[in-house]
């Protein structure tokens, strides 16, 4: 019995992209001009030829073949650079739908990021407007917790802001706005007039709502607009976006105190006159006292000789010492602060990126 070939498929061809197709182009565009130098080289040959038996004169079958060679010639140069005019304006066709394609990939993206946004948004507005209504319903029972008995007493125990006669409500709502704003460090709580306030000053509010209708959010709205705007193209995608400002990084180097054992000097500043440090008990910049410790021109403790070293360092004239008595450490002030508020930015920079 026969059996049947098992069926075997056509071997899949590479999908069809605009790269793709850019590729296969400028392939064919290199071949092409390959084949036109080598024309060009084969045209001047049959030309030479031809020019010298014009010249000669003698030989007409001769001057017909090379009359022939040049027309042939002529003709496949001109069929190349016909063709390599057309595989051009391909090209430039190809790379104007990559570039369409990638700046509609990139509405597409900035659409989709927005309309993200605006959904995550809703559902955390969603939990903050329940912890609000909750808040209320306890900012109520703690305005009924507090008797007509107990409300003036608020006002004597000195808190910032409560008045004698203001009412349990009131009270309730100072206390809950304190509450919030120790809570929340970016609530800013604000005494107007007889009445605090926090949040929003006016009572405009900040959602719409048509009679029975869900409250329409005004920021995730104009977001979802905004997102399909933009992925039409009446909307540019270069949005612009909250950069966290950069903090200070000014390093402040604090006070250790030493013991000098022998003098010595240091820059605040290059180009400034040195600061002179003589044989005592001092306090100096952390930096140059760790390296004073380090050169052994200082100590961190009091050394067993420290009264001999003090009063030698006193005996003889204490003026017009020469600046040459007091050798540099090497140190610069100013330059190692550079050098750590780079390093506390660069360092910031990193964890921005690595959050990111």
């Amino acid at each position: 019995m026969v059996k049947a070939k098992p069926h075997q498929t056509a071997p899949q061809s590479s999908e069809a992209t605009p790269e793709n197709d850019l590729a296969g182009l400028m392939r064919t565009r290199e071949n092409l001009q390959a084949r036109q130098a080598a024309l060009t080289t084969d045209t001047e040959k049959a030309m030479a030829e031809r020019r010298a038996l014009l010249i000669a004169g003698t030989d007409a079958a001769g001057i017909a073949d090379a009359e022939r060679r040049c027309r042939e010639a002529e003709g496949a140069a001109f069929g190349i650079t016909d063709a390599l005019k057309e595989v051009d304006r391909l090209i430039a066709d190809t790379e104007a739908r990559i570039e369409q394609d990638r700046q509609a990939n990139q509405r597409e993206d900035v659409a989709a990021r927005l309309e993200r946004d605006s959904q995550a948004i809703d559902a955390a507005a969603a939990k903050v407007r329940k912890a609000v209504d909750d808040l209320a319903k306890a900012n109520a029972a703690l305005a009924s917790a507090i008797s007509p008995i107990a409300a003036p007493l608020f006002a004597k125990r000195d808190m910032h802001g409560m008045r004698d006669g203001d009412s349990p409500e009131t009270i309730a709502s100072f206390i809950v706005g304190y509450m919030l704003a120790s809570t929340i460090s970016t609530l800013e709580v604000s005494e107007a007039g007889q009445q605090m306030q926090f949040g929003w000053k006016s009572a405009k509010p900040i959602e719409l709502t048509e009679g029975n209708a869900p409250a329409v959010p005004l920021l995730v709205a104009p977001m979802r607009e905004l997102a399909e705007r933009i992925r039409t193209g009446e909307a540019s995608p270069d949005l612009r976006a909250y950069a966290e400002p950069e903090p200070n990084f000014d390093a402040h180097p604090g006070l250790v105190q030493i013991y000098v054992l022998q003098r010595f000097s240091y820059l605040t500043k290059r180009e400034h006159v040195p600061e002179l440090v003589s044989v005592s008990r001092t306090h100096l910049p952390e930096p140059v006292a760790r390296l004073a410790i380090a050169q052994g021109v200082a100590s961190e403790t009091e050394p067993f000789n420290w009264r001999r070293l003090s009063e030698a360092s006193q005996s003889g004239p204490q003026q017009n010492i020469p600046l040459s008595a007091y050798p540099p450490i090497g140190f610069v002030l100013e330059d190692w602060k550079k050098a750590e508020a780079e390093k506390a930015r660069n360092a910031w920079l990193a964890e921005r990126r690595q959050a990111a």
